[in-house]
C-alpha cells in the first residue's frame, strides 16, 4: 500500500499533538512542583529576615536609648 503525501502529513500532524497534550501535561506538574518550592523559599525567607531583623531591631532600639540618654546628659550640662 503506498501512502500519499497528505496521509504522511496528516500522521506528522497526530504525531506533534499527541507530544504536544504529553509536554502539557508534564508542563502542568512541573509548574505545580515549582509553586511548592516557592512557598517553601517564602518560608524559609520568612524566617532567616526574622532572624536577621531581630537583632537589628534591638541594636537600633539601645542606640536609641543610648542617644537619648546622651541627649539628656547635654541638656543638664548646658
Amino acid at each position: 500500500m503506498l501512502w500519499s503525501s497528505v496521509d504522511i502529513m496528516q500522521g506528522l500532524y497526530i504525531a506533534v499533538a499527541v507530544l504536544l497534550i504529553v509536554a502539557l501535561y508534564h508542563l502542568l506538574f512541573i509548574v505545580v512542583d515549582l509553586r511548592k518550592i516557592v512557598r517553601r523559599f517564602e518560608g524559609i525567607t520568612e524566617e532567616l529576615e526574622n532572624v536577621i531583623m531581630k537583632p537589628l531591631s534591638m541594636t537600633d532600639k539601645a542606640l536609641e536609648w543610648v542617644n537619648g540618654m546622651i541627649d539628656k546628659k547635654m541638656k543638664k550640662g548646658k
